[in-house]
């Protein structure tokens, strides 16, 4: 796989605000969403190696923002970007195998599938964990020795997963 360059684009607000919204709706996150809307748009394939290092791109970034997050003791972030960086891994194992995972349920499908592969229960109990922040972004009712703790599980995760 070649190093792709990351290039940042600044939207307007009222933008990110719907490319937000659209994503959500999706079950995806906004920059995954954007790079899919530019493809189609650009009439453009989708390169499975160029969505790997999309996916594993964004994941870096999301898991270094959690850590910054963490330090700043702002949870609800935190657990966004956790969330993230763990969804985002999960989708570059899959596009390894040249699959594409779109609902959240898919995303327990293929874990559950890695997990056996893998003869590793851990991988199915940090992914629940990584779930667990996904909710807590929207209730905020996890202390922040909880989330330290499950920030240390996911990137066991992440480790665990980019070995596959």
């Amino acid at each position: 796989m070649s190093t792709q360059q990351s290039i940042s684009i600044i939207l307007p607000e009222k933008i990110w605000g719907r490319l937000r919204e659209k994503a959500e709706e999706a079950g995806a996150l906004p920059e995954e969403l954007a790079v899919g809307l530019l493809y189609r748009d650009l009439n453009e394939e989708l390169d499975p190696n160029d969505l790997v290092e999309h996916y594993q791109a964004l994941s870096e970034k999301y898991l270094a923002e959690a850590k910054e997050f963490l330090g700043k003791g702002d949870l609800v972030q935190t657990s966004k970007k956790l969330w993230g960086a763990t969804a985002l891994t999960v989708k570059m194992v899959a596009a390894k195998r040249n699959l594409k995972l779109e609902k959240h349920g898919s995303l327990w499908s293929f874990v559950d599938t890695l997990a056996r592969e893998a003869g590793d229960k851990d991988i199915l109990r940090f992914f629940n964990a990584a779930n667990a922040l996904h909710r807590n972004f929207y209730e905020n009712e996890m202390t922040q020795v909880a989330v330290k703790t499950i920030a240390e599980d996911i990137e066991e995760l992440i480790v665990k997963l980019r070995g596959l």
